[in-house]
């Protein structure tokens, strides 16, 4: 929250610098403003493995800039920070069971950190202990550029309605995870207790930039000149893959019809989705 404030201080004094240098009639051609945008967001994944698992309140801000092309027609674009995320579910079958798949990490308790797949033996540990991944929640945190096009009415009454479209352009800062997992014994390969784990550091499988489709629809209320109030609601439609096609520290186990696994870099495809409720004001 820090970081938003900070950025939106900073959005204040370059509109300031752009209002003071301006003429009316240029005003009316380029505007800029603040904006809010809590959301509802939610991750498809692709596959058999896992499994949407719910949606959760989301919050993001930052800067608009419109470039006005004609009387109802303008580009709009801006920087915001963005808070992403969903919830996922694996879907495991036995460690020991044939014809089975287990999704699993290896993590330093002593270090509270995740471990690279592959990097740890599991006849000796070294310390870390094996999970097998039951549920993930993302929290990712993105620095987005959007480029739509708008369009609008001409003033009914005091209000203008609009109507856009375009691309989320959204460059990924930093990503962690809070996991519930199953313990898993490397010896027996048998399941133990359940536990659970936050605020994981898994920024190395976030895709850093990610892209959305962005519509929506809105109104405008004038309050003087060309200050006015904004609120619309969009929806956003992922298009590229969130995370690493290959993850970077989840292991899949698949065995074969007697039991035998076979460990390999888990698969992973994520689309985002977001509906999204965006209050500002523009000068």
């Amino acid at each position: 929250m820090k970081k938003l404030l900070t950025i939106i201080a900073m959005a204040l004094i370059i509109s300031s610098s752009f209002a003071q240098g301006a003429q009316e009639n240029e005003l009316k051609n380029f505007r800029f403003g603040l904006k809010v945008s809590p959301s509802v967001n939610w991750y498809k994944p692709e596959g058999k493995i896992m499994a949407g698992n719910g949606a959760g309140v989301k919050f993001g801000g930052g800067l608009i800039l419109e470039f006005r092309l004609a009387k109802v027609i303008s580009i709009q674009t801006g920087v915001q920070i963005d808070l992403d995320g969903g919830k996922i579910k694996y879907q495991n079958g036995g460690p020991n069971d044939p014809g089975s798949n287990t999704v699993s990490y290896y993590y330093n308790i002593a270090d509270d950190k995740i471990a690279k797949q592959g990097s740890v033996d599991p006849t000796t540990s070294n310390g870390h202990t094996h999970y097998q991944l039951n549920e993930r929640k993302f929290k990712t945190t993105y620095i987005t550029i959007p480029f739509t096009l708008k369009m609008k009415t001409k003033e009914i009454g005091t209000l203008t309605y609009y109507g856009q479209i375009g691309v989320n352009n959204s460059f990924r800062w930093k990503a962690t995870a809070d996991d519930n997992v199953t313990v898993i014994n490397d010896i027996t390969n048998t399941l133990g207790a359940t536990d659970s784990k936050s605020k994981i550091d898994i920024t190395k499988d976030v895709n850093v930039y990610t892209a959305s489709l962005n519509f929506g629809l809105g109104a405008e209320m004038n309050l003087s000149g060309t200050t006015s109030l904004t609120f619309g609601l969009n929806y956003n439609l992922g298009f590229t893959n969130v995370v690493k096609s290959d993850s970077y520290y989840l292991t899949k186990r698949t065995n074969d019809s007697a039991g035998v696994g076979t460990l390999s870099k888990m698969p992973q495809t994520i689309k985002t989705n977001a509906v999204i409720l965006t209050m500002g004001v523009l000068f």
